[in-house]
């Protein structure tokens, strides 16, 4: 069997990202209006768009719908630790990049940078880091460090940093940085 096989659940976890990336920045929010209950998307130039309307849904199963973005986000978040966990326990390298043989990336290698970065945007260390490090302005909120994020990067969308080239690398930088300010202990 080729070693670059992926398993099913890895095929499926890639899909996940995938899907999470697609639709960036993905800020969801529950509205009650005169035809009941739905769930709006705001745009990146702030226009709203109703993503799900409900006849009889309860509350709680709007509310799941509402925050399943930021509840994909904080479980990829909590994968990837566990799997850095891991394999600094057990001395492993860190996953390649690239399939060097293929010239492309390796499937069990896969990094999805978009979602990570938009993972990044909501965590208050780094928006933090962005503010003392690049100048963000208060308030420090999610869509501030996207947009100072975006800047930094050189990109008109986070997606273009799994394209490779200039805008992964600078975004391992950015990355890099973030992590060395923490480690300063700040």
């Amino acid at each position: 069997m080729n070693a670059a096989a992926l398993s099913p659940d890895a095929v499926r976890l890639k899909a996940v990202r995938e899907a999470l990336a697609a639709i960036e920045p993905a800020v969801w929010s529950r509205v009650h209006g005169s035809d009941g209950a739905f769930v709006e998307s705001r745009g990146e130039m702030g226009e709203l768009f109703v993503l799900a309307r409900f006849d009889e849904a309860t509350v709680d199963e709007i509310d799941f719908i509402c925050n399943a973005p930021d509840t994909m986000r904080f479980m990829l978040r909590l994968f990837d630790a566990a799997c850095f966990t891991i394999r600094q326990l057990k001395g492993l390298p860190e996953p390649r990049q690239h399939n060097q043989a293929a010239g492309e990336p390796a499937a069990t290698d896969f990094k999805n940078f978009a979602a990570e970065c938009a993972m990044k945007c909501h965590e208050p260390a780094f928006k933090l880091f962005l503010a003392e490090a690049h100048g963000l302005e208060k308030p420090l909120t999610d869509e501030r460090a996207a947009q100072k994020v975006r800047s930094l990067l050189g990109v008109q969308s986070r997606k273009e940093l799994n394209d490779g080239g200039r805008a992964s690398e600078a975004w391992k930088a950015l990355r890099a940085s973030f992590s060395a300010w923490r480690r300063a202990g700040r």
